[in-house]
Parts: structure tokens; sequence; C-alpha cells
């Protein structure tokens, strides 16, 4: 590469919108920052291009040397609606093959710095794209995350089955041909937690790096100090019901510590199926609609407006490999009550956060209430925590700085 001249990367993100969280936000704003940075050709699946091209037109954004290519693999049935998400993996394989025909041919007409593999995050599912002549970037990938086996979390007969299933379909990845070619042929591997970077055969983890994939847009972190209120402390616990969100534990030690006489409101953000959602309704008994609120859904954009009007987050997941919320009330200056361990114990690392190390399911509860009234009761706690979560915030969650690091670090360097 001459001196003065932008490398040139060809991404696959089969995940990629503006307008979304989780793993289309994590394709979108790698690919926003690299723009800034090199010459960019992106592989993305065809139902993203609408909301690419209607968010660049309306926020006038006009790329250089950055091209789409939307692909669509050629199949009879559309297997991502709703009804048939069981059968998306599917789908993204043939997605994956379709991408790797496109990207061969680029190949031999561009030449291209690099090649990287962004979304899916993960490594259960690999990618093709090592098959190509340009030095491979593999990640960032997960999905070496597991429940910490002392909590022995009582899932019920369905979510136990789902769990077994996902533990033995990593331990059939760990071993997979796909997965070690991937590694073999990677010059640089991103992970995002240590426990997706265990995953992966020993003799590759060298050359592994762990680094988050999600991040902030910077003005979702807050700039001036965090307003407490100072009534009630109000506690917020955010995202899909799923039961390894750990919903029900904190729900749980949530009513402990309102039986125990302490004034606090807490209030339940997320969707999820109506028999987890009563099931947990029934768990805040007689605080349901006072002390206890459930909120069904607020808009992505409106998600900054929804955390200043709280004062904590708790956070009980137990095998997240990013966690953004955690990221996004850090942001925000929320003081964080999480379990350490996968995605919120890399983001709380340096901290603004009381962690909960895993325990067997009653003491982790006791742990988590104690928590909760401590930062009820001392206001000094609270403006610490908030602090360190925010200066956190724009020294390693936001996106430019996080990805221009990278870039410069690991990229340009080689």
């Amino acid at each position: 590469m001459k001196v003065g001249e932008k490398m040139k990367l060809l991404i696959s993100a089969y995940a990629c919108r503006p307008d979304m969280g989780s793993e289309p936000a994590v394709g979108w704003n790698w690919i926003l920052e690299y723009s800034k940075l090199c010459e960019l050709v992106i592989l993305t699946n065809f139902t993203n291009k609408p909301y690419i091209e209607e968010y660049l037109t309306s926020h006038k954004i006009e790329f250089e040397k950055v091209r789409f290519i939307y692909v669509k693999p050629k199949l009879k049935v559309e297997l991502w609606y709703k009804e048939w998400e069981r059968l998306e993996r599917f789908y993204y394989m043939c997605w994956q093959h379709a991408a790797f025909r496109i990207a061969k041919k680029l190949c031999n007409k561009e030449k291209f710095d690099y090649v990287q593999h962004i979304t899916y995050v993960s490594c259960v599912m690999p990618t093709y794209m090592y098959k190509l002549n340009p030095p491979f970037i593999y990640g960032p990938v997960s999905g070496g995350e597991t429940v910490p086996s002392i909590i022995h979390y009582p899932f019920r007969k369905k979510e136990n089955i789902i769990e077994n299933i996902r533990k033995c379909t990593q331990l059939i990845a760990k071993k997979s041909f796909n997965l070690k070619r991937c590694c073999k042929n990677a010059e640089l591997i991103i992970t995002v937690t240590e426990e997706s970077k265990n995953m992966l055969p020993v003799k590759y983890q060298e050359k592994t790096v762990v680094l988050q994939a999600i991040g902030l847009n910077k003005s979702a972190i807050l700039d001036k100090k965090k307003i407490f209120n100072d009534s009630k402390t109000r506690f917020l616990i955010a995202g899909r019901m799923l039961s390894w969100k750990g919903f029900q534990i904190g729900i749980e030690a949530f009513v402990k510590v309102l039986e125990s006489g302490v004034k606090a409101e807490l209030t339940v953000l997320g969707t999820g199926n109506s028999e987890m959602k009563n099931a947990l309704k029934h768990i805040a008994g007689d605080y349901l609609n006072s002390e206890i609120c459930f909120v069904d859904s607020v808009r992505y954009d409106k998600m900054a407006e929804f955390y200043d009007e709280h004062d904590v987050l708790l956070n009980c997941s137990l095998r997240d490999s990013g966690c953004l919320v955690v990221m996004e009330a850090m942001g925000r200056g929320l003081p964080i009550i999480c379990i350490d361990t996968g995605g919120p114990k890399i983001n709380t690392e340096s901290g603004g956060a009381i962690k909960i190390k895993p325990a067997k399911y009653n003491e982790l509860k006791e742990k988590l209430a104690e928590a909760i009234i401590l930062l009820t009761k001392d206001s000094e706690k609270k403006n610490v925590l908030s602090h360190e979560g925010q200066k956190i915030a724009f020294k390693e969650f936001e996106y430019e700085s996080k990805i221009s690091t990278f870039y410069y670090k690991y990229l340009e360097k080689r």
C-alpha cells in the first residue's frame, strides 16, 4: 500500500441496520466507523437495503468509497420471517454460501487489504470468508458463554433442554472443521469475551484479542452529572424476557428488598411470550403495578430518555456475550448491579458496578438484594459508580474511539 493511500476492506455483515440494536447495530456501527478510515465493500443481507438507504438519505450521509452489495440466496421460500425464526440458521448458512461466491468474484477483480467477518457474531456458525486470498480477520465473534453451573438456575423443563442443546452445540462447534479452518487461516481473531476465546483451539488463542463487538454512539453518552431521584430509588431491569437473562432472580431479589420495608421502585422493560411475562408478574405479587411495573417496549431512539428516568440498572444476565443495556445505562450515568460473568463482567472491569460473583441460587439472590438495599441508602456510592460508568463509557465504549483504536493498533501497522 502506498503512503497516504487508504486500505481497502471487504466486509461480511449479514446483520447490518442503522435503526436497530443488537447484532444489526454491531454491523452498522463497525461499518460507519471504518468508513472514516478506509475504503469498504460490504456484503449484507438484501432485507437491510431499504433501512440503510432510507437512513443515508434522511441523514444526508454520502459515503466516500463505500459500496454496499445486497446478497439474496437463491431460495424460493423466505425463511427469516418471525414464524420461521427457528429456520433462520438454515437461511443464514445459505446466505453465507451466496456471499462467499460473490466475494470470490470480487477478490478476482479487485485488490483488498483485508477480508473481515463481522456479523453474525457467532463462532457456532462460522463464515466461509477464510477461503479467500486477502488476509482474513475473524470476528468479533461470541458463542462460548454458558450459565455458571454453580448457580443451579431453576430453568423450566423446556428451557433446560434448550440450555443442554446449546452446550452440545458448543462442543460440536469447538471440534468442527470449519471453525478450525477459520482460526487457522485468520491473521487475527477477535472474541467478545474470555469464554469465547477459550472455546477456540488453544494453538490459535495467541492471535486472539478480546474486544466487545457492541458500543455506543457519542450522542448516547450523558455529558453531565447524573441527577438522582430524591424520594424513591428507581431501578430498571431490561432486555428480552428469556430465562437466561435472569429476570426471575432479579424480581425475586427485589421483592425480598420490598418485604424488608425498603422504599424503592422497579420497572421491568422487555418483550417475551405471555407465559414468561405472566410468571414474572406472579413473582411480583402484591407489588405489581405499584412498586413493580411492567413496560412492554420503548422505541430504540427513546431509550436514553427512559434511562434518565431511572437511577440504577439491575442486570441479572447469566451468559450474555455483550449486554448492550449495561453499556447504555453506564453511558447515562446509572450505577449497575450485575452478575460477574460474560459481557457484563467485561464491560464493568474498570468500575461503575456492584458485581456479584456467581453462587448458589439463594445465595446469589441474597447478594443481589443486599446490593439493591445498599444503592437505595448510600447516595455517595451511587454518585461514585455513576461517575465511573460515564468515564468508562467515553473511554472504552464509544464506537469511534473503540474501532479507530483497533484499526490503528491491529490493521494499519500490519
